[in-house]
């Protein structure tokens, strides 16, 4: 019996937009724009829990270091000492893009 293996989102690129978000190029052919402040409220550690609320301090949300852990993940390490680590599932399942939360017919969302 054969295991079928759950299906894995890649990137083909990953870059700083700006001062204020990542960008990901994924194999499939979507663009995300990941503003810093999403991707820290969505830190998946047991501190943070993907869920962080209120205010986030300016130096929180600032990158010291962005990079790729091969096909697995991505790790962000923030300027206030905290680490993210996403594996690329998490990441997409953040993107927030009309396409990804279904109204194509708005292509620009908050």
């Amino acid at each position: 019996m054969a295991l079928i293996k759950p299906r894995t989102a890649n990137i083909k690129g990953l870059n700083e937009v700006g001062r204020y978000a990542v960008g990901v190029q994924w194999i499939d052919g979507h663009d995300s724009i990941f503003p810093l402040e999403n991707l820290r409220r969505g830190c998946p550690c047991e501190k943070c829990g993907g869920a962080v609320e209120g205010e986030i301090a300016p130096a929180s949300q600032r990158l010291r270091a962005l990079s790729r852990l091969g096909e697995a993940a991505v790790f962000i390490a923030w300027t206030d000492g905290h680490e993210t680590i996403l594996t690329m599932n998490q990441l997409r399942a953040l993107c927030r893009c009309a396409y990804c939360v279904a109204e194509p017919e708005r292509p620009i969302t908050g």
